[in-house]
C-alpha cells in the first residue's frame, strides 16, 4: 500500500516536465553582461550586424551567456518547433489534409473562376454558430456524464470537430490580421510625421512674427530722412530674403 502511494505521488510530481537546465542562466547579472558585450560589438558594427556578429561568435562567449543570445531568423522560412519541422511559407492545410481528417462544417469556395469572383463568405457568422454549438454540446456532455458516462465519446468527438473548425476559421484570418496590423503601423507613422511637420510650421509662424516685430521696432527707432531711413531699407531687404528662405522650406516640407 505504501509503495502504491509513493508511485502515485511520483506520478503527480512528474505530470509536467521540469524546466530546461539552462533557465538558471537567465539572471540580471548575465543579462547585464550580454548588454555589455552587445555594446562592445556595436562599436565595430551597426544595425542588424550586431546580432549577426554575436551569433557568429557565440562559441567564444562563456557557457552561461550562450543561451541568452537568440538564434537568427530562418532565412528560408524553415524552423524546428518541439522536434517538428515547420515552414512559415507553407499554405494553411485544409481540414481534409490534416493527419486526422476532420469534417468541415462551413462551405468551401466554388471551384469555378466565374462564380468564385462574386462569392463571399461570412466567417464571423459561422464562428458564432460554431460557438453556440460548442456550448450546447458541452452542456449535453455534462448531462451524459451525470447519467451515463460510458457514452461520452461521441460528444467529445463532436466537440473536437467543432473546435478544429473554429481554429481553422480563425487561422484563415491571420493574413488579414497581419495586413491590418501593417496598415495600422503605417498610419501611425504617417500621423506622427504630420504632427512633426505641423509643429515645424507653427514654429515657423512664431519666428516670422518675432522677426516682423523686430523689423517694425527697428523702423520705428530709426532716423527717417525724406520719409525712408537706410536702416528700414536694409531691414526690409533682410526680411524679404528670410521670407524667401521660409517659403522654400515650407515648399520642401509640403512635398514630403
Amino acid at each position: 500500500m505504501a509503495q502504491n502511494q509513493q508511485q502515485g505521488q511520483q506520478t503527480l510530481v512528474n505530470t509536467f516536465p521540469t524546466p530546461p537546465p539552462f533557465y538558471k542562466y537567465f539572471t540580471s547579472k548575465n543579462l547585464a553582461r550580454v548588454a555589455q558585450v552587445k555594446d562592445q560589438e556595436s562599436h565595430a558594427t551597426t544595425g542588424e550586424g550586431t546580432q549577426t556578429s554575436l551569433t557568429a561568435k557565440i562559441l567564444d562567449l562563456p557557457p552561461e551567456l550562450r543561451y541568452l543570445i537568440p538564434p537568427e531568423p530562418p532565412v528560408d522560412g524553415v524552423y524546428r518547433n518541439f522536434g517538428q519541422t515547420c515552414n512559415i511559407n507553407a499554405p494553411l492545410p485544409s481540414l481534409s489534409d490534416l493527419p486526422n481528417p476532420v469534417e468541415q462544417l462551413y462551405p468551401s469556395p466554388p471551384s469555378s473562376p466565374s462564380t468564385s469572383a462574386s462569392w463571399t463568405f461570412d466567417r464571423a457568422l459561422y464562428l458564432k454558430k460554431i460557438s453556440r454549438s460548442i456550448l450546447l454540446n458541452f452542456l449535453e456532455l455534462i448531462g451524459i456524464l451525470a447519467t451515463n458516462p460510458d457514452e461520452y465519446e461521441a460528444k467529445t468527438d463532436n466537440l473536437n470537430t467543432l473546435f478544429t473548425n473554429a481554429h481553422q476559421l480563425i487561422n484563415e484570418y491571420r493574413p488579414h490580421q497581419a495586413r491590418e496590423s501593417l496598415i495600422l503601423m503605417m498610419e501611425e507613422s504617417i500621423e506622427g510625421k504630420r504632427k512633426e511637420v505641423e509643429e515645424v510650421r507653427l514654429m515657423k509662424g512664431k519666428v516670422e512674427k518675432l522677426m516682423g516685430d523686430l523689423g517694425n521696432k527697428r523702423v520705428e527707432n530709426g532716423s527717417a530722412i525724406n520719409g525712408v531711413s537706410e536702416e528700414s531699407i536694409v531691414g526690409k531687404r533682410r526680411q524679404e530674403r528670410q521670407a524667401a528662405a521660409w517659403d522654400a522650406l515650407e515648399e520642401e516640407l509640403g512635398s514630403d
